[in-house]
């Protein structure tokens, strides 16, 4: 790893506005820990390295070597919409959503997931007609 995963692991921090301080509190690391890091000094161990990548949202991959954009390819930092499989899963996997700080039971995931395939259809549907409005030379 070395010097090169410390300046892309310092990037990523400062992408996201982030102090060391306030890296290491939210991974649960000490401020020098994370110094270490980033000065090529010390070495993350493989949980260590996940939990800095989903905190910084970029690949673990790109953490360790750079051959990626440096972000990670969770549904919601993809220009494209996601699909139902992707919110599906999301609301499935995170036992701790709440709404208005009630949490969410079997049956409110499955409305909540309804209400978004309603929406995203109504979205395709107004894009639709905003194309043909424009091939039509319309605005």
């Amino acid at each position: 790893m070395g010097i090169e995963f410390g300046k892309r692991l310092r990037e990523a921090r400062e992408r996201k506005g982030l102090t060391q301080l306030e890296l290491a509190k939210l991974a649960n690391l000490g401020e020098s820990t994370i110094s270490f890091y980033e000065l090529g000094r010390r070495e993350p161990n493989y949980d260590i390295l996940i939990r800095l990548a989903e905190i910084l949202e970029v690949s673990p991959n790109y953490l360790l070597t750079g051959k990626d954009n440096g972000y990670s390819s969770h549904w919601w930092l993809k220009e494209e919409p996601p699909s139902v499989i992707e919110l599906w899963d999301f609301i499935e996997n995170h036992s701790n959503l709440k709404l208005m700080g009630y949490p969410l039971d079997e049956e409110a995931k499955q409305e909540i997931l309804l209400a978004m395939r309603v929406a995203l259809e109504h979205i395709k549907k107004e894009e639709e007609k905003k194309k043909g409005r424009q091939k039509n030379g319309q605005s």
